[in-house]
């Protein structure tokens, strides 16, 4: 049987409960909120991705159609397939955070379609087609990369490494059509000494001015300890120079 004063006890806990669960459901889980939160960079590939989709998928299936080596054709198809599956990923994740996408390819874009579409002969088409693309594989990819590094968004992070190994396997069968030119692509960036590096080269001059000092400092003390030991034993030696000779014992006497 439950008690007066046990009453008010559950009344307590119940309400409680039913205010922990508004809190809940109003506010959501603690730090989901923050999670949820993306950067400049972050919207920015998402946007880019979809831009690569609006001419990349066009481009493919004409390399099916009019590519004149097998290999045009093929990769045209794979990159057409790829692209519409990274298209739904990117129409999932733009609704999920509220991202406008593009509708129409970049005046860039359209101008490399324009390309492969004025081609006079199918050999120039394999060669617009895999030239444009490996070019604009090229620039989209350490943007990718950046993305992966720096996110705090898990899910971004998924959606960057899906890209990045979609984007790595394009270039790939790119080259591999053999009429890529290599004159034609995207500069690399020129290397420049980051804080990791600094650090390092910090860190061994210390390391070789630290082990300078040590031999100068172990070469002196050691240059000391034998100049004490010379002078404790010249020291020694006229000490017993002038210490008297025992007198000879008579027989029967002990010398102490």
């Amino acid at each position: 049987m439950t008690s007066a004063s046990d009453a008010p006890r559950g009344f307590l806990r119940v309400v409680l409960v039913l205010v922990t669960t508004a809190a809940v459901t109003l506010l959501g889980p603690v730090g989901d909120a923050h999670a949820q939160e993306l950067s400049a960079a972050d919207k920015n590939l998402i946007v880019n991705v979809k831009l690569a989709g609006l001419w990349e998928m066009p481009a493919g299936m004409w390399a099916q159609e009019r590519g004149k080596s097998r290999r045009t054709r093929e990769v045209g198809r794979t990159l057409m397939i790829d692209h519409g599956r990274l298209d739904t990923a990117t129409h999932a994740i733009a609704d999920r955070f509220g991202i406008a996408l593009p509708r129409e390819p970049s005046d860039q874009q359209s101008a490399w379609l324009g390309e492969m579409k004025a081609a006079r002969d199918d050999s120039e088409f394999d060669r617009i087609f895999a030239n444009r693309l490996r070019y604009a594989h090229g620039v989209l990819f350490p943007v990718i990369a950046q993305v992966r590094a720096g996110t705090r968004n898990d899910v971004v992070r998924d959606y960057a490494t899906t890209a990045n190994q979609a984007v790595l396997r394009h270039m790939t069968l790119l080259e591999s059509t053999g009429v890529v030119d290599q004159s034609l692509l995207p500069e690399a960036p020129v290397p420049q000494s980051n804080s990791a590096n600094s650090a390092m080269d910090v860190g061994f001059g210390d390391f070789a001015l630290g082990l300078l000092l040590a031999v100068v400092l172990g070469g002196g003390l050691f240059y000391a300890l034998r100049t004490l030991r010379s002078k404790n034993t010249r020291t020694r030696e006229r000490a017993a120079a002038a210490e008297p000779q025992p007198v000879p014992s008579a027989p029967g006497e002990i010398n102490v």
